[in-house]
């Protein structure tokens, strides 16, 4: 019986680099409450924090459907996390205007790393048999210095408010960005090369191996 696939985030960027895969798909987000720490206390890593994120949200998925479904399917369920990370201070989505156009001020002209996890639920609704994978990636995001007008109008389009660090590689945060070192689709919240690898090892078939 073919794989039931659920992407467990609402984020239309994690959807449209999984529409680039070919594989069909249904989105129900997972609604958990992002508990991160402001910066690292040495208990946890950044790639733990992501990691346990992703897998929170998994599971609050899967824990939905073993109530609500009675389908005899095996689940696939693909959830993530991202963070920015600057000088042992992690930034995610801003609450406000104010908060975004402050984490634009402390990142201006600095090297921040990005840090995404991946967790993939495999489970038989039939069976009640279940197999969690996580793993996580990190790039480093050179900013250009920019000025605060430019700030003011980058927070005036919206873009940043909905954004781990309040910028948008594939959008108008773009123009921020001088350099990145590491995998480009991470920095925008899917992993492809990571998220791929995890696919197979459950049995699915992805760019023709599976």
């Amino acid at each position: 019986m073919a794989k039931h696939i659920i992407l467990a985030s609402q984020s239309p960027r994690r959807k449209q680099l999984l529409d680039q895969l070919g594989l069909e798909y249904d989105v129900i987000t997972s609604n958990i409450e992002e508990i991160v720490p402001p910066v690292l206390n040495g208990h946890h890593s950044p790639s733990q924090i992501v990691t346990e994120l992703a897998r929170q949200k998994a599971f609050a998925v899967g824990e939905r459907l073993q109530k609500n479904s009675k389908a005899n399917k095996e689940l696939i369920i693909i959830a993530a996390d991202t963070i920015v990370v600057l000088n042992n201070k992690i930034y995610g989505k801003p609450n406000s205007p104010d908060e975004a156009k402050a984490i634009l001020q402390e990142l201006c002209g600095k090297i921040h790393q990005v840090y995404t996890g991946v967790a993939l639920l495999s489970f038989d609704l039939a069976k009640s048999s279940m197999q969690c994978l996580t793993e996580a990636e990190n790039s480093l995001v050179s900013f250009r210095k920019y000025s605060e007008s430019e700030i003011n109008a980058y927070v005036a389009t919206g873009e940043p408010m909905d954004k781990a660090g309040a910028y948008a590689l594939q959008g108008a945060g773009s123009c921020l960005v001088a350099k990145i070192e590491g995998c480009y689709t991470n920095v925008i919240g899917l992993p492809m090369p990571i998220l791929v690898k995890m696919l197979r090892e459950l049995g699915v078939e992805v760019l023709g191996e599976g």
